[in-house]
């Protein structure tokens, strides 16, 4: 039997038809007037207006970790995402633990591996499978990553590669370019004309070419999905006044950062990481680092986000005792955890 409604619920419901039809009424008003300011519009519109249809957002997943920090779902599908800063911040985590989550989700990684330090052993430990990847890692330039990404689109356009993919650049702060290697070091200033190419090929490549193709798996037209997510150094920037503090600025300068939707800093401006130690049988042992996580960038959701988070062998775990004596639990019984003082002396 229904629930008779109490005096307040239907003053309400009566409010909420008064407010629906004011709303209904708005909205003819405003049909009727743009018929009137603009009569055969709709005639013109539908033929020349391209109707462009977009499939709905979706996301990889990603650790607890990392959805706390970030505030984000995850990784969005079908656009480019840049994590940048200084060595040892833990960028290559959030790489590998996007791939790994990425195969669960019946995502193939293509793998571009340009950063000597990649680490296959991790990798696995993390989740994922050089077996469902398909694997780069002889490229010497920036053009030859390009080259790769380019083709492996051509290719899923075309059905030679019928599956959702997403890139993984690790990392493209360490590929040089065709300007930069061929660059004399010994002629005065050559070294930075190199780099100034190196940032115009990264425009042109990634912010007028790839960038749209990225975006453009989003159509409903389009049956498989693309995603790139890159890793990128940094370099120290100059203080600007009325700063006393320098900032530190990706690699390729906006090459990067104007087609990626997502942008992350790892690390501190002025630091990079401290290291979680815990002591078994009177050794010291650095286990995990913790760094910063900051969103700098985010075109889907707006939000801006900042914390600390921890990364281990086996991915992000977030910053608390609970989640740290966890893990210690299931991979370190019996250590002691003791953090350094670094988190403490900053206020990045």
């Amino acid at each position: 039997m229904a629930k008779k409604k109490t005096e307040a619920e239907k003053a309400a419901d009566a409010v909420g038809k008064k407010v629906d039809k004011k709303v209904d009424d708005h909205i003819e008003e405003n049909d009727s007037l743009i018929k009137r300011r603009f009569p055969n519009l709709s005639d013109y519109k539908s033929k020349v207006e391209k109707k462009v249809e977009y499939k709905p957002q979706e996301w990889i997943d990603m650790s607890h970790a990392f959805k706390e920090v970030t505030r984000l779902p995850g990784i969005p599908i079908g656009h480019i995402s840049m994590v940048y800063g200084k060595s040892d911040t833990g960028k290559t985590t959030l790489l590998v633990e996007a791939g790994a989550y990425a195969q669960k989700q019946g995502i193939l990684p293509i793998c571009i591996i340009t950063e000597n330090k990649f680490s296959w052993d991790r990798a696995k430990t993390m989740g994922l499978d050089p077996d469902g990847c398909i694997v780069h890692n002889d490229i010497e330039t920036i053009e030859e990553g390009m080259l790769i990404v380019r083709n492996t689109l051509r290719d899923q356009a075309d059905g030679k590669l019928p599956y959702d993919i997403i890139f993984l650049w690790d990392s493209i702060g360490g590929t040089a370019s065709n300007a930069e290697n061929e660059a004399n070091e010994e002629e005065d200033g050559a070294g930075g004309r190199a780099m100034m190419e190196t940032a115009k090929i990264l425009r042109a490549k990634v912010s007028r070419f790839l960038g749209p193709k990225i975006n453009a798996t989003r159509k409903v037209e389009y049956p498989y999905n693309a995603t790139w997510v890159i890793v990128n150094h940094a370099y120290s920037a100059p203080p600007k006044p009325p700063s006393r503090i320098g900032t530190i600025e990706p690699y390729g300068g906006d090459g990067i950062w104007l087609p990626s939707t997502l942008v992350f800093r790892m690390g501190g401006v002025m630091g990079r990481s401290s290291k979680v130690s815990a002591e078994k049988n009177k050794v010291t042992v650095a286990f995990a680092l913790k760094t910063a996580l900051v969103l700098e960038k985010n075109h889907i959701t707006d939000v801006s986000a900042k914390g600390k988070i921890i990364c281990t062998d086996h991915g992000f775990i977030t910053d608390d005792k609970n989640s740290i004596d966890e893990y210690k639990k299931e991979y370190r019984d019996g250590w002691d955890l003791n953090y350094d003082e670094y988190w403490n002396n900053i206020s990045d």
